[in-house]
């Protein structure tokens, strides 16, 4: 999860940043009774993301040995492209994260402090993250092409998402109103697509309520969300962290300290979650 805003930009502009940069909503898989061969072999590297269990050469020969998998047993061409930019995706979240617990709690001051132009130097590996989006974005769009349908306009929007404030206040600019649109046109034509309301809720959750946040709706969200079904472990992770950031962003701290506990169950290692309820714990002191 990142929060950066660089330049000046208009407010309205500002608002769509943090509905699609500000989250921790990945592109997630169809987690439940019927998990695809793509998906199944794409796993091991998401769980290694979210719980920063690996270094980064162990990460690169993880996410090779993905794509090789992926080459050699999904037959399926659509499939085998919407693996691919996955794969590329998360690769790119392991670049763009930030690196420790430390940092998270300083991330964490800055934000609290509404200090939104000084985020941008958490990032470490702006270049290789973009790298990889670049990667995962042109699979994404060869897979809209192929399936022109709700999944994909969902991972579409999702990754051009997180590549906002990695470029240049113009790419941004460029990048973000397309991004929110995949979102939306998801949600039109399947309103029950667990990603897309999952990006949705997440707007409402980590955006100040300047900029277009609404905590209370995105609790109401994430519960119609968490009652529609069987839930997997990052769907589940990525709902009790929007939890979490409804009630930091309203200064419900220990609230938001419950559900970061939640969340952690899930991804014990996740630096996020450990960052902010270290810095929330501090804080109380």
């Amino acid at each position: 999860m990142q929060r950066t805003i660089r330049g000046t930009l208009p407010l309205g502009f500002l608002g769509l940043v943090f509905a699609l940069n500000l989250s921790l909503t990945a592109a997630q898989f169809a987690e439940g009774d019927e998990i695809s061969t793509a998906d199944s072999i794409v796993a091991p590297l998401r769980d290694a993301v979210y719980n920063h269990t690996l270094a980064e050469p162990e990460i690169r020969s993880l996410h090779q040995s993905t794509l090789i998998r992926i080459a050699g047993e999904i037959t399926a061409e659509s499939e085998a492209i919407r693996a691919e930019a996955i794969t590329y995706y998360y690769l790119g979240r392991y670049y763009q994260a930030i690196k420790t617990r430390e940092k998270m709690m300083a991330y964490a001051e800055d934000l609290r402090n509404g200090k939104y132009l000084t985020l941008r130097k958490y990032y470490e590996d702006r270049i290789a993250a973009l790298e990889a989006y670049t990667k995962a974005r042109t699979a994404a769009e060869a897979y809209l092409k192929l399936v022109p349908g709700a999944e994909s306009h969902s991972l579409y929007g999702e990754i051009l998402g997180q590549m906002i404030f990695l470029g240049n206040a113009f790419q941004a600019l460029s990048i973000g109103p397309k991004a929110r649109k995949h979102v939306k046109t998801a949600l039109e034509l399947d309103p029950g697509h667990i990603k897309a309301l999952i990006q949705e809720a997440s707007r409402l959750a980590y955006s100040p309520s300047s900029y277009g946040g609404n905590p209370e709706k995105a609790r109401t969200l994430y519960r119609e969300i968490l009652r529609s079904g069987e839930m997997g472990r990052e769907n589940i992770f990525n709902i009790y962290g929007g939890f979490a950031m409804a009630a930091f962003m309203e200064g419900r701290d220990e609230e938001a300290a419950s559900w970061f506990s939640e969340a952690s169950l899930q991804y014990p290692g996740n630096v996020f979650a450990a960052g902010m309820l270290e810095y929330l714990w501090e804080d109380s002191l």
